[in-house]
C-alpha cells in the first residue's frame, strides 16, 4: 500500500530525507538553526545553551513533553517571515467585493481583491495592503476601521517552507538540516532521499543551471515523528503550521479513494498537502518555485 501511494505522489511531485548525528547546525537559507541531539543533552540544557524558553523549543517541535531523544533533529528559532494582509472584507459575490474596495478607494486607501476556495466555495476577499512589519500592519487596521469598516483583521501568513527548507535553498542545505541519508537514488536532475524502510522520505528536483532547490517533496510515513518532530505529520499540525489554506479540494488518490489537497501560495512559493482519506493523515508536502514552472 506505501508503495502504491508513493508512486502515485511522485506523479505529481519530486522530493527527499535524512539523518545523522552531531551538533548544532546553522541553516543558510532560512534564519533557523537545527540542533542534533547528543545524549547527555536535556530540554533545559539546550534551551539555556540557546538562549530560549523550554516552552519555545516545545511550540516550535510540537513535542507532547520535555522529554527528547539522541539523534533528534530540533528547531532552535521559528521564522517571522512573511506577511500581515489587512483583509477589509470577504464576500460570496464579487460584485460586493468590487463595490468594498471601490470605497476604499475613494478615501485613498489601496484595495485589492483576492480569492480563498474554502470546501470547493470560493470567497473574493478585499486586500487593503500587505506589511512584512506587523506594526505597520496594525496602523494600516487602525485606518480601515476609522473609514467603518469595523469586521476588518489582519491575516499573517507565515514564509512558506518545509523543515526551513525551500526553493532556490542549495542541495547541501538539506543534508544540513536533515542529516545524511542512508541511500540517495539520482535519475536526471531529480534525487531520491532514503531514511528509513523502502521508501523515500524526500525528493528534490534540482535547477539544472545551479544545483538549488527548484521543487521539494516530503513524505512523511518514510520519516521518523520522534526524530524530526517539527515536521507535519497530521492535518492539525499542518493547519497550526501554515494556517488556512488558500484552497482547498477533494482529489482521487491512490485505488480511487478521495483525497484532501491544501494549497497555499506566497509570493512565487506554492506548498501543496495531500491528506489522506482518513482527513487526518498527511501524504506528502511538495513545496515549489512557481517561476520554475
Amino acid at each position: 500500500m506505501k508503495k502504491i501511494k508513493q508512486a502515485i505522489a511522485a506523479g505529481v511531485i519530486s522530493l527527499a530525507v535524512i539523518f545523522s548525528g552531531g551538533a548544532v547546525l546553522a541553516d543558510h537559507g532560512g534564519d533557523k538553526e537545527i540542533a542534533v541531539v547528543k545524549k547527555g543533552d536535556t530540554l533545559y540544557s539546550l534551551a539555556k545553551k540557546h538562549h530560549m524558553s523550554m516552552a519555545q523549543i516545545t511550540e516550535l517541535n510540537h513535542l507532547a513533553g520535555t522529554t527528547i531523544y539522541p539523534g533528534q533533529r530540533l528547531i532552535l528559532s521559528g521564522g517571522e517571515g512573511g506577511y500581515h494582509k489587512i483583509i477589509a472584507g470577504s464576500f460570496s459575490k464579487k460584485e460586493n467585493a468590487e463595490k468594498r474596495a471601490a470605497l476604499l478607494k475613494k478615501k485613498e486607501i489601496p484595495a485589492a481583491i483576492s480569492t480563498a476556495v474554502i470546501d470547493g466555495k470560493t470567497y473574493y476577499r478585499v486586500q487593503a495592503g500587505a506589511f512584512k512589519d506587523k506594526k505597520n500592519a496594525v496602523k494600516q487596521l487602525e485606518a480601515v476601521k476609522k473609514e467603518g469598516i469595523k469586521d476588518a483583521f489582519i491575516l499573517s501568513k507565515k514564509e512558506l517552507h518545509i523543515f526551513g527548507l525551500k526553493p532556490g535553498d542549495a542541495y547541501e542545505e538539506i543534508i544540513s538540516r536533515m542529516g545524511k541519508p542512508k541511500k540517495t537514488e539520482t535519475q536526471l536532475n531529480i534525487k531520491s532521499l532514503y531514511y528509513q524502510g523502502d521508501g523515500a522520505g524526500l525528493r528534490v528536483t534540482l535547477n539544472m543551471k545551479d544545483d538549488t532547490i527548484g521543487s521539494l517533496a516530503v513524505y512523511p510515513e518514510y520519516l521518523s515523528p520522534r526524530m524530526f518532530p517539527a515536521l507535519p505529520f497530521n492535518k492539525n499540525e499542518v493547519v497550526k503550521m501554515y494556517g488556512d489554506a488558500n484552497k482547498t479540494k477533494t482529489v482521487t488518490c491512490y485505488e480511487s479513494a478521495k483525497c484532501e489537497e491544501l494549497t497555499y501560495q506566497l509570493d512565487h512559493l506554492e506548498l501543496k498537502v495531500r491528506i489522506d482519506r482518513d482527513q487526518a493523515t498527511v501524504q506528502f508536502l511538495e513545496i515549489t518555485d512557481l517561476t520554475y514552472r
